[in-house]
């Protein structure tokens, strides 16, 4: 994570999203939860000085409240110090899933609806997205896909609609600079549509 994150820095890309814990993560045995809640800490640990150097602005995706509160309270503190940073917006999705995003969006809009806060005439895509962990993040442009699965795992649904995606068989572990920087490259060659006709 932190060699692509580098390139993403080098690069000067608005915006990097990596999915690291999913709300589905939760179903395995509790050692390996265990495990990975520790993991997370010791990367934020270890990184933050780098991170901030580096202009990073780090924000969390997901449910916060339910993670480890050794996890929560590094979390809030890193998030709190590069606040300010105008680099790179790297976004963890941490306890993230895009269905329970919605849910929870769909959730807080009917709630404001109730009160009288808002209007239903006044609920667009714009108010839609301003309820979403994502507010105030660009579009998501390009979505990679490792370990050789063929799917979106419940990830950035709404924000994905019209993203470009890219395949590899490479397990995350194994997924190198060189791979970053080859999907990139083919990303840079492609041209976008966003549901129009094709350009000739």
């Amino acid at each position: 994570m932190k060699q692509v994150l580098k390139v993403a820095i080098d690069l000067e890309l608005p915006a990097l999203t990596v999915y690291a814990f999913s709300t589905e993560n939760w179903k395995r045995p509790h050692s390996e939860v265990d495990f990975l809640m520790n993991l997370f800490v010791d990367y934020l640990t270890k990184e933050i000085d780098e991170m901030d150097e580096d202009n990073v602005q780090l924000r969390f995706l997901g449910r916060m409240e339910e993670l480890s509160p050794a996890l929560k309270d590094l979390a809030r503190t890193a998030v709190d110090r590069m606040a300010d940073n105008t680099g790179v917006r790297f976004n963890v999705a941490m306890n993230y899933g895009g269905q329970d995003e919605i849910l929870r969006a769909t959730r807080e809009i009917a709630r404001r609806t109730a009160e009288k806060e808002l209007s239903p005439e006044d609920i667009d895509a714009r108010v839609f997205e301003s309820y979403l962990d994502t507010k105030g993040l660009p579009p998501v442009d390009f979505v990679i896909r490792t370990s050789g699965d063929m799917r979106l795992s419940n990830y950035l649904l709404w924000q994905a609609a019209y993203a470009e995606f890219w395949f590899t068989d490479t397990n995350w572990p194994d997924f190198t600079p060189a791979c970053f920087v080859e999907a990139l490259k083919d990303f840079g060659k492609r041209k976008r549509r966003f549901g129009g006709l094709k350009n000739k």
